[in-house]
Protein backbone atom coordinates (compact mmCIF):
# COMPACT_ATOMS: atom_id res chain seq x y z
CA UNK A 1 0.00 0.00 0.00
CA UNK A 2 3.08 2.64 0.90
CA UNK A 3 4.74 1.50 -2.14
CA UNK A 4 1.75 1.91 -4.03
CA UNK A 5 1.00 6.07 -2.70
CA UNK A 6 4.47 6.46 -2.85
CA UNK A 7 4.47 5.49 -6.63
CA UNK A 8 1.51 7.67 -7.55
CA UNK A 9 3.22 10.51 -5.36
CA UNK A 10 1.06 11.12 -2.73
CA UNK A 11 2.06 13.08 -0.03
CA UNK A 12 2.58 12.11 3.61
CA UNK A 13 2.39 12.63 6.87
CA UNK A 14 2.89 11.50 10.90
CA UNK A 15 0.02 11.42 12.62
CA UNK A 16 -0.19 10.47 16.46
CA UNK A 17 -1.94 7.25 17.58
CA UNK A 18 -3.49 8.55 20.66
CA UNK A 19 -6.44 7.41 22.63
CA UNK A 20 -9.14 7.87 24.80
CA UNK A 21 -12.42 5.81 26.15
CA UNK A 22 -15.73 7.30 28.01
CA UNK A 23 -18.07 5.13 29.18
CA UNK A 24 -21.03 5.07 31.36
CA UNK A 25 -21.26 3.24 34.72
CA UNK A 26 -24.08 0.37 34.50
CA UNK A 27 -25.47 1.72 38.22
CA UNK A 28 -26.19 4.97 37.37
CA UNK A 29 -23.00 6.60 38.23
CA UNK A 30 -20.65 9.23 36.45
CA UNK A 31 -18.89 6.65 34.41
CA UNK A 32 -15.10 7.21 33.44
CA UNK A 33 -13.61 9.05 31.08
CA UNK A 34 -9.81 9.42 30.18
CA UNK A 35 -6.93 9.23 27.61
CA UNK A 36 -3.20 9.38 26.50
CA UNK A 37 -3.17 12.23 24.31
CA UNK A 38 -1.69 14.83 26.44
CA UNK A 39 0.01 12.56 29.30
CA UNK A 40 -1.23 13.38 32.49
CA UNK A 41 -4.07 15.88 31.40
CA UNK A 42 -5.63 13.63 29.43
CA UNK A 43 -5.46 10.58 31.92
CA UNK A 44 -6.95 12.79 34.45
CA UNK A 45 -9.49 14.47 31.90
CA UNK A 46 -12.68 13.53 34.50
CA UNK A 47 -11.06 15.16 38.04
CA UNK A 48 -13.11 13.55 39.98
CA UNK A 49 -10.69 9.93 39.10
CA UNK A 50 -8.35 11.62 40.96
CA UNK A 51 -10.18 10.49 44.03
CA UNK A 52 -11.13 6.84 42.79
CA UNK A 53 -9.55 3.93 43.97
CA UNK A 54 -10.86 1.89 40.66
CA UNK A 55 -9.44 4.27 38.35
CA UNK A 56 -5.67 4.18 39.62
CA UNK A 57 -5.92 0.20 40.15
CA UNK A 58 -7.10 0.27 36.09
CA UNK A 59 -3.84 2.42 35.51
CA UNK A 60 -1.81 0.28 37.56
CA UNK A 61 -3.21 -2.85 35.64
CA UNK A 62 -2.44 -1.09 32.16
CA UNK A 63 0.85 -0.95 33.40
CA UNK A 64 1.15 -4.47 34.29
CA UNK A 65 -0.74 -5.66 31.06
CA UNK A 66 2.17 -4.38 28.90
CA UNK A 67 4.72 -7.15 31.04
CA UNK A 68 1.97 -9.38 30.65
CA UNK A 69 1.24 -9.23 26.99
CA UNK A 70 5.13 -9.13 26.30
CA UNK A 71 5.46 -12.20 28.35
CA UNK A 72 2.86 -14.18 27.44
CA UNK A 73 3.81 -13.76 23.57
CA UNK A 74 7.78 -14.12 24.10
CA UNK A 75 6.64 -17.64 25.37
CA UNK A 76 4.64 -18.53 22.76
CA UNK A 77 6.93 -17.35 20.12
CA UNK A 78 9.48 -19.23 21.11
CA UNK A 79 7.45 -22.23 22.46
CA UNK A 80 5.39 -23.61 19.30
CA UNK A 81 4.14 -26.59 21.73
CA UNK A 82 2.33 -24.21 24.08
CA UNK A 83 -1.51 -23.74 22.97
CA UNK A 84 -2.30 -20.52 20.87
CA UNK A 85 -6.53 -21.32 21.59
CA UNK A 86 -6.28 -19.53 24.59
CA UNK A 87 -9.42 -16.58 24.45
CA UNK A 88 -8.80 -12.96 25.82
CA UNK A 89 -11.13 -13.89 28.39
CA UNK A 90 -9.40 -16.32 29.50
CA UNK A 91 -6.19 -14.50 29.44
CA UNK A 92 -7.65 -11.62 31.70
CA UNK A 93 -8.94 -14.38 34.14
CA UNK A 94 -5.87 -16.31 34.72
CA UNK A 95 -4.03 -12.74 35.48
CA UNK A 96 -6.82 -11.33 37.77
CA UNK A 97 -7.48 -8.29 35.86
CA UNK A 98 -10.16 -5.84 37.11
CA UNK A 99 -14.08 -5.36 35.77
CA UNK A 100 -12.64 -1.36 35.49
CA UNK A 101 -9.54 -2.61 33.37
CA UNK A 102 -11.78 -4.34 30.92
CA UNK A 103 -14.37 -1.87 30.73
CA UNK A 104 -12.65 0.91 30.58
CA UNK A 105 -9.48 0.17 28.37
CA UNK A 106 -8.87 -3.33 27.47
CA UNK A 107 -12.59 -3.86 25.44
CA UNK A 108 -12.76 -0.34 24.28
CA UNK A 109 -9.04 -0.72 22.55
CA UNK A 110 -10.24 -4.20 20.94
CA UNK A 111 -13.99 -2.75 19.83
CA UNK A 112 -12.40 0.33 18.15
CA UNK A 113 -9.70 -2.33 16.27
CA UNK A 114 -12.40 -5.18 15.24
CA UNK A 115 -15.74 -4.32 14.62
CA UNK A 116 -17.07 -6.72 16.84
CA UNK A 117 -19.45 -6.14 19.83
CA UNK A 118 -18.05 -6.18 23.41
CA UNK A 119 -19.71 -9.61 24.14
CA UNK A 120 -17.44 -11.13 21.18
CA UNK A 121 -14.26 -9.48 22.09
CA UNK A 122 -13.32 -11.71 24.87
CA UNK A 123 -14.01 -14.97 22.60
CA UNK A 124 -10.88 -13.39 20.61
CA UNK A 125 -7.92 -15.08 20.45
CA UNK A 126 -5.68 -14.02 23.30
CA UNK A 127 -2.35 -14.56 21.12
CA UNK A 128 -3.66 -12.44 17.87
CA UNK A 129 -5.07 -9.64 20.46
CA UNK A 130 -1.67 -9.47 22.40
CA UNK A 131 0.07 -9.51 19.09
CA UNK A 132 -1.45 -6.73 17.53
CA UNK A 133 -1.24 -4.57 20.97
CA UNK A 134 2.17 -4.98 20.78
CA UNK A 135 2.61 -4.22 17.55
CA UNK A 136 1.22 -1.09 17.36
CA UNK A 137 2.06 0.03 20.41
CA UNK A 138 -1.65 -0.37 22.17
CA UNK A 139 0.92 -1.58 25.41
CA UNK A 140 2.20 1.26 26.72
CA UNK A 141 0.19 4.01 28.46
CA UNK A 142 1.53 6.81 27.19
CA UNK A 143 4.12 6.38 24.43
CA UNK A 144 1.63 6.16 21.50
CA UNK A 145 2.59 5.40 17.98
CA UNK A 146 2.89 7.53 15.26
CA UNK A 147 1.58 6.13 11.83
CA UNK A 148 1.66 7.49 8.44
CA UNK A 149 -1.29 9.35 7.40
CA UNK A 150 -2.08 10.68 3.70
CA UNK A 151 -1.64 14.33 3.03
CA UNK A 152 -3.95 16.01 3.13
CA UNK A 153 -6.24 13.10 3.72
CA UNK A 154 -7.85 11.06 1.56
CA UNK A 155 -9.27 13.13 -1.23
CA UNK A 156 -5.60 13.89 -2.77
CA UNK A 157 -4.95 10.09 -3.51
CA UNK A 158 -8.51 9.53 -4.89
CA UNK A 159 -7.37 12.54 -7.25
CA UNK A 160 -4.28 10.54 -8.09
CA UNK A 161 -5.81 7.53 -8.94
CA UNK A 162 -8.37 8.85 -11.04
CA UNK A 163 -5.46 10.81 -13.05
CA UNK A 164 -3.51 7.38 -13.68
CA UNK A 165 -6.98 5.68 -14.44
CA UNK A 166 -7.72 8.08 -16.80
CA UNK A 167 -4.49 7.95 -18.56
CA UNK A 168 -4.76 4.56 -19.82
CA UNK A 169 -7.79 5.17 -21.02
CA UNK A 170 -10.26 4.06 -18.21
CA UNK A 171 -13.72 5.69 -18.02
CA UNK A 172 -14.87 6.23 -14.12
CA UNK A 173 -18.35 6.74 -14.01
CA UNK A 174 -19.59 8.42 -10.03
CA UNK A 175 -22.92 8.44 -8.26
CA UNK A 176 -24.34 5.47 -10.24
CA UNK A 177 -26.30 3.09 -7.80
CA UNK A 178 -26.03 -0.04 -8.77
CA UNK A 179 -29.66 -1.85 -8.13
CA UNK A 180 -28.62 -5.28 -9.60
CA UNK A 181 -25.95 -7.64 -11.57
CA UNK A 182 -27.40 -10.27 -13.58
CA UNK A 183 -25.86 -12.48 -16.68
CA UNK A 184 -26.85 -11.96 -20.47
CA UNK A 185 -28.34 -14.73 -21.81
CA UNK A 186 -26.23 -16.54 -24.77
CA UNK A 187 -23.25 -14.71 -24.12
CA UNK A 188 -20.29 -13.71 -21.87
CA UNK A 189 -20.48 -10.60 -19.91
CA UNK A 190 -22.75 -9.29 -17.20
CA UNK A 191 -25.58 -6.32 -17.59
CA UNK A 192 -25.35 -4.06 -14.25
CA UNK A 193 -28.81 -1.95 -14.10
CA UNK A 194 -28.82 1.23 -12.45
CA UNK A 195 -31.19 2.79 -10.49
CA UNK A 196 -32.07 5.49 -12.99
CA UNK A 197 -33.30 2.81 -15.19
CA UNK A 198 -30.84 3.09 -17.16
CA UNK A 199 -28.04 -0.16 -18.12
CA UNK A 200 -24.22 -0.73 -18.73
CA UNK A 201 -22.86 -4.25 -19.94
CA UNK A 202 -18.96 -5.20 -18.88
CA UNK A 203 -16.95 -8.49 -19.51
CA UNK A 204 -16.24 -8.89 -15.62
CA UNK A 205 -17.61 -6.98 -12.25
CA UNK A 206 -15.94 -6.78 -8.97
CA UNK A 207 -18.17 -5.77 -6.31
CA UNK A 208 -16.53 -3.61 -3.45
CA UNK A 209 -19.01 -3.65 -1.01
CA UNK A 210 -20.23 -5.58 2.06
CA UNK A 211 -21.14 -8.77 1.86
CA UNK A 212 -24.91 -7.88 2.52
CA UNK A 213 -24.81 -5.27 0.10
CA UNK A 214 -23.41 -7.81 -2.52
CA UNK A 215 -26.08 -10.09 -2.28
CA UNK A 216 -28.58 -7.89 -2.28
CA UNK A 217 -26.99 -6.41 -5.44
CA UNK A 218 -26.48 -10.23 -6.87
CA UNK A 219 -30.13 -10.87 -6.02
CA UNK A 220 -31.45 -14.33 -7.55
CA UNK A 221 -28.60 -14.79 -10.04
CA UNK A 222 -26.33 -15.07 -6.86
CA UNK A 223 -24.98 -18.57 -7.35
CA UNK A 224 -25.10 -21.47 -3.91
CA UNK A 225 -21.64 -20.82 -3.62
CA UNK A 226 -21.44 -17.26 -3.18
CA UNK A 227 -24.74 -17.83 -0.94
CA UNK A 228 -23.01 -19.57 1.36
CA UNK A 229 -19.91 -17.48 2.01
CA UNK A 230 -21.73 -14.04 1.54
CA UNK A 231 -24.42 -15.22 3.92
CA UNK A 232 -21.20 -16.36 6.43
CA UNK A 233 -20.34 -13.18 7.37
CA UNK A 234 -22.00 -11.41 10.72
CA UNK A 235 -22.15 -7.76 11.06
CA UNK A 236 -22.40 -5.72 14.32
CA UNK A 237 -24.25 -2.46 14.56
CA UNK A 238 -22.24 -0.17 16.24
CA UNK A 239 -22.55 3.72 16.71
CA UNK A 240 -19.16 6.07 15.69
CA UNK A 241 -17.76 9.26 15.88
CA UNK A 242 -16.94 10.75 12.44
CA UNK A 243 -13.56 12.11 12.43
CA UNK A 244 -13.10 16.26 12.84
Amino acid sequence: MMEWLEGLGVEMERSDMSFSVSTQSKGGGGGCEWGNGNGISSLLAQKTNILKPSFWRMVCEILKFKNDALTYLEDHEHNPDLDRKETLGQFIQSHGYSLSFQEAYLIPVCTGMWSCSSQDVLSLSAFLVLSFCRNHGLVQLFRHSQLPTVKPRSQSYVNKVKGELESIGCRIKTSCQVKSISSIDGAAGYRVLEKDGSEETYDSVILGVHAPNALKVLGIEATHHERRILGACQYVHRGYIPPL
